[in-house]
């Protein structure tokens, strides 16, 4: 900097700002898509073209702000409000969040679930179809999303405790594939009211102790559904509450940040300096992200106008988080104001094509599947001339569908057989029938269980055989040897919990184990 000179110092000062510009609108672009898919798949539900829908609209801010600190190698674990951050980390884009709207259960166009999720489950592959595991390091990890409330909240801890046992264990160092000496951290959110579950109190009072590098994201938005939050949580405040879990001198813990969703700078500055914290310290933190609004309501089985006075839903869209950053972008004189509405256009149009883009890929296969239905059954109709008017009625039916499912086109079959099912006229329609159950079964009812070849299932039985002269032991012994067994044949197991110490846990189960191994590790 000392030799430059005052135009070169100008150039970088200008390259330095239109970086900071570009990165700025480029996240208020990714909001406003976001917004827009959130306000298009309420009405996909609302049209009958989904079933259900629930949405991350109020957190857009927040989440691009979160993911701005989210390195490769890291790990998520969350909730299905979090699609602007899927979409900001490109572990999801638009299409894929519609189609898992519309549950369509091709793998292609719905990598995370085939459309056997609710929406908004997103995931990344862990392993490859061999079973191996995959480069984690160099790659952004987002462990599959859970419905149920708080129960993202102990695979949070495990994929946190997991780097605190590769920073710490000589034994994992081998596996640098899978983490990068422990710096990663593991990237967790929840809602306010989801924080009164006792999931949530003991991954954050374990976290506490273990000392691991997990970082809590609560979107705080006043309300657990239709509940005011001070029904719902002690003093109305899930930080004040958690206030004897801070860390001072000298004592384990956490960290306790609070933001407001609105304040896209504000977020930014925090998150950075917090992340940073628990990537080099594996100190855990909370962050309390609060005054988030919903403009949709909690999902599309009711209305917030029911339970949310008019002082509310007046404040909540006034401190909208997207009206706030575009207030804030004007006012320091980033984008102009027509710029940002053309982005605001284009991100309508964005959305929009996404959706369309994902409703024709689900209708395609069941047009043809409609065409196909039609052709067999016409040409049974034809061939048994008494059937033929009650036939050519199911087939006017199926064919007038405007929306078909793969139930109505398999319960025309099934009506067809059940008419004539037993003439050589309903063979071809008994085959296609028989062919989309092939079909069906391997969308819906595969994977169930892990199916490769490192599966469980594929592991030869190997049936119990008794010596004439075994001695007849406890119970406890027999889990003791199995342990003993375990840990002196591989070191990379760990275990953790009550009791496990000296007293060998509540049942004796690892009685004497912590004395012999000479891996010991206090974690």
């Amino acid at each position: 900097m000392e030799n430059m000179t005052s135009s070169e110092l100008l150039a970088s000062e200008k390259l330095s700002f239109d970086k900071f510009r570009d990165e700025v609108l480029s996240d208020y672009r990714l909001a406003c898509e976001s917004r827009e898919a959130s306000l298009l798949g309420r009405k996909e539900v609302l049209t009958g073209k989904a079933k259900f829908g629930i949405f991350g609209d109020g957190k857009e801010v927040p989440q691009v702000a979160m993911a701005k600190f989210f390195r490769p190698g890291d790990f998520y674990s969350g909730y299905y409000r979090d699609q602007t951050f899927a979409f900001a980390t490109e572990a999801a884009n638009m299409e894929q969040f519609f189609s898992q709207l519309y549950a369509d259960p091709d793998e292609k166009n719905d990598p995370h679930s085939s459309g056997r999720q609710m929406n908004s489950h997103f995931s990344t592959a862990f392993v490859n179809r061999e079973g191996d595991f995959l480069d984690l390091v160099n790659r952004k990890n987002l462990s599959a999303g859970l419905a149920p409330t708080a129960s993202q909240m102990p695979r949070a801890l495990g994929l946190a405790f997991a780097s605190k046992c590769f920073r710490e264990n000589e034994v994992f160092k081998q596996f640098s594939h899978l983490s990068n000496n422990g710096n990663e951290v593991c990237f967790c959110t929840i809602g306010e009211s989801s924080t009164s579950e006792g999931h949530f109190w003991e991954a954050v009072n374990a976290a506490g102790v273990l000392q691991v590098p997990l970082a809590i994201f609560v979107w705080d938005d006043g309300y657990g559904i239709s509940v005011p939050k001070n029904f719902q949580t002690t003093k109305g405040s899930i930080s004040e509450v958690l206030k004897g879990f801070q860390k001072k001198e000298g004592t384990n813990g956490i960290d306790i940040y609070k933001v407001k969703a609105w304040d896209y700078a504000g977020m930014c500055e925090v998150f950075e300096a917090g992340i940073l914290k628990i990537r080099e310290t594996h100190i855990p933190a909370l962050f309390h992200v609060e005054e988030v609004t919903q403009p949709q309501g909690h999902s599309t089985s009711g209305s917030h106008e029911r339970y949310k006075t008019v002082e509310r839903l007046t404040w909540e869209r006034e401190w909208d988080c997207i009206r706030k950053m575009k207030e804030w972008i004007i006012e320091n004189a980033l984008v102009s104001e027509e710029e940002l509405i053309e982005v605001e256009i284009k991100g309508k149009e964005y959305a929009r094509k996404c959706r369309n883009t994902a409703w024709e890929k689900y209708l395609a296969p069941l047009r043809k599947q409609v065409a196909d239905a039609v052709r067999v059954i016409a040409e049974m109709a034809n061939a048994l001339p008494d059937s033929r008017e009650a036939l050519l009625k199911i087939n006017t039916e199926l064919s007038s569908n405007r929306e078909p499912t793969r139930k109505d086109v398999m319960k025309a079959l099934f009506y067809v057989l059940l008419h004539n099912g037993n003439s050589e006229a309903a063979v071809p329609v008994m085959e296609y029938y028989r062919q989309l159950q092939n079909e069906n079964k391997a969308f819906y009812n595969t994977y169930l269980y892990d199916e490769g070849p490192k599966s469980p299932l594929r592991v030869p039985q190997k049936k119990a055989r008794y010596h004439d002269n075994a001695p007849l032991v406890n119970g406890y012994e027999v889990l003791n040897r199995y342990f003993d067994e375990l840990f002196s044949s591989n070191p990379k197991v760990v275990a953790f919990g009550e009791d496990l110490g000296y007293i060998g846990d509540v049942n004796q189960g690892f009685a004497g184990l912590q004395a012999k191994t000479r891996r010991r590790q206090d974690f």
